[in-house]
């Protein structure tokens, strides 16, 4: 066979590889691997098996983060040659990215995974109460399992777990520290000082000028209490008797 004829039958027969192949063939091998992603805490190890992102934790010293792991999870991670969609997308995320990343929660309990599954849908600039996240994921009375769901987060950061706080409004635990979870928070534009403000004066609620009343940490109410279209609201009862209906997004009440 001529070379031009090898050639054309190379191009004839070449075939695409699917993007999850690697990941695939790693994980026949009973591998998981990691890389380096930058991240708002500095750099991170990220993690990925064929089903997606599965472990992200501060970059400090690869031997321990592999033993962590290989204790966490019962799998070899190993370091990654290249990325795949998972840590791409991861790495988008992190950016600030608005992008969808594929998670591997296969660890965690149905429990678990439910509240992780409702935690990611806080949004930047927002927190929410330990007990609201019981509530919204049907248990209002597991508060302390929901924390303990929440401190067992493979993925912070990609799960936004640091946005659960306390009901006083104060940080709360951490798995990277309660000053990395307030540095996160206020650069997202959780304002503490208003939280506090709006705490000591025993504001439940803040209503504003739309009709609605919401939880203090619902965006950047709390800053704007005593100005004019909003108030302070120190139960139900009074949000009731100002005339006011429940915000949609934050959901102060049952509904």
């Amino acid at each position: 066979m001529s070379e031009s004829n090898l050639r054309e039958f190379g191009s004839a027969t070449r075939r695409s590889v699917a993007p999850d192949f690697t990941a695939k063939i790693f994980s026949r091998c009973g591998l998981d691997r990691y890389t380096v992603a930058q991240s708002a805490l500095g750099d991170v190890y990220v993690a990925w098996t064929e089903n997606g992102v599965s472990a992200l934790r501060l970059a400090q010293d690869e031997h321990a983060f592999e033993v962590w792991y290989g204790e966490r999870f019962g799998r070899r991670c190993v370091w990654a040659v290249e990325d795949d969609p998972s840590s791409s997308a991861a790495r988008a995320k992190l950016r600030g990215e608005n992008v969808t990343v594929p998670l591997d929660l296969s660890d965690c309990s149905p429990f678990e995974q439910r509240v992780l599954e409702h935690a990611a849908k806080i949004r930047r600039g927002h927190a929410r109460p330990y007990g609201w996240l019981a509530r919204e994921v049907g248990t209002p009375e597991a508060t302390r399992a929901v924390g303990n769901a929440l401190g067992h987060n493979p993925v912070p950061l990609l799960i936004p777990c640091h946005r659960v706080i306390r009901t006083d409004n104060s940080v709360g635990g951490y798995v990277f520290g309660s000053d990395m979870k307030r540095t996160l928070l206020e650069e997202e534009g959780v304002d503490f000082a208003a939280l506090e403000r709006v705490t000591r004066r025993g504001f439940r609620y803040v209503g504003s000028g739309d009709g609605t009343f919401c939880l203090p940490t619902c965006g950047s109410v709390a800053k704007h209490v005593d100005e004019p279209g909003y108030v302070g609201l120190r139960s139900l009862e009074d949000a009731h008797n100002h005339g006011l209906v429940p915000c949609t997004s934050c959901r102060p009440i049952a509904a």
